[in-house]
């Protein structure tokens, strides 16, 4: 039978925690503002950021308590060590004097936000800037994932309507009460992907005739905040039976219409041409 090892565990305990506590440790250096990270789901190996932070947390906690245990069973080899280093310290003086000096300039250092320490903080600023200088990045309020649909709609002056229908006609599910965070993370994407199907402009008035024929009968619904079960609805009342994947311009071949009436029969406007 194996006889369990209680110091050897705890090294080997101690070891692993500190590696886990370094790589994530790293991994964080590197990763975006929280508002950003939550924005555009932000991962990295499949974690997201709240994951690797509460890895490095609690494997440095982990690593703390073992070490506590790591001194405890070796407390007389350690005591003997601290006193052969104590007496080699008396040889040692210059050593000692300049480690004790480098230990202070550092703690000092970073502080007070001086050099070459402060290059470290300012390197990981600029990592995080340049998340930040992608406007796309950059949620339209504070928080914006944390907000409800109707709280989300109200903030952000978008009819329920068209959240609704944007929604269907991407095939995500959500429930009203739902926060726009976990209707994302429900559907598989991130909270900026719905706030970006809601941002399609209606351009189909200002469309010139080859514009209408490059999309399709979903990209129209999208412009125009329109089910594309009303849109079918609506082309076959008028004897066009097609699918939601067709474009424009195959929805006119088919039916004998120009483009601009397609669009004038999916959306119910008046098209100038």
């Amino acid at each position: 039978m194996l006889k369990f090892k209680t110091r050897g565990f705890v090294s080997l305990v101690s070891t692993f925690s500190f590696l886990i506590s370094l790589v994530s440790g790293i991994i964080l250096y590197f990763t975006p503002q929280g508002r950003i990270a939550h924005w555009v789901n932000w991962t990295f190996w499949g974690l997201d950021k709240e994951t690797w932070s509460a890895l490095h947390i609690n494997s440095s906690l982990v690593f703390f308590i073992v070490i506590i245990f790591h001194i405890y069973y070796n407390w007389k080899l350690l005591l003997g060590y601290i006193k052969q280093r104590a007496r080699m310290a008396i040889s040692l003086k210059l050593e000692l004097a300049l480690t004790l000096v480098l230990s202070l300039f550092m703690t000092a250092a970073s502080i007070w936000g001086v050099q070459p320490f402060k290059q470290i903080i300012d390197w990981n600023d600029a990592i995080k800037d340049g998340y930040a200088e992608r406007t796309d990045y950059e949620p339209p309020i504070a928080h914006a994932e944390m907000l409800t649909v109707a709280e989300f709609c109200e903030k952000l002056d978008i009819p329920f309507e068209k959240f609704e229908n944007r929604m269907r006609n991407k095939s995500w599910t959500f429930e009203q009460e739902q926060t726009i965070q976990a209707i994302a993370k429900e559907n598989g994407i991130a909270p900026l992907d719905i706030y970006k199907a809601l941002q399609i402009n209606n351009k189909s008035g200002s469309r010139q005739g080859a514009g209408w024929g490059r999309m399709t009968l979903q990209q129209v619904c999208d412009e125009n905040g329109i089910l594309v079960e009303t849109a079918l609805n609506a082309l076959k009342a008028h004897g066009v039976e097609v699918k939601r994947s067709d474009g424009v311009r195959t929805i006119a071949d088919k039916s004998g219409l120009r483009s601009f009436e397609v669009i004038e029969i999916i959306t119910g406007k008046k098209i100038e041409h």
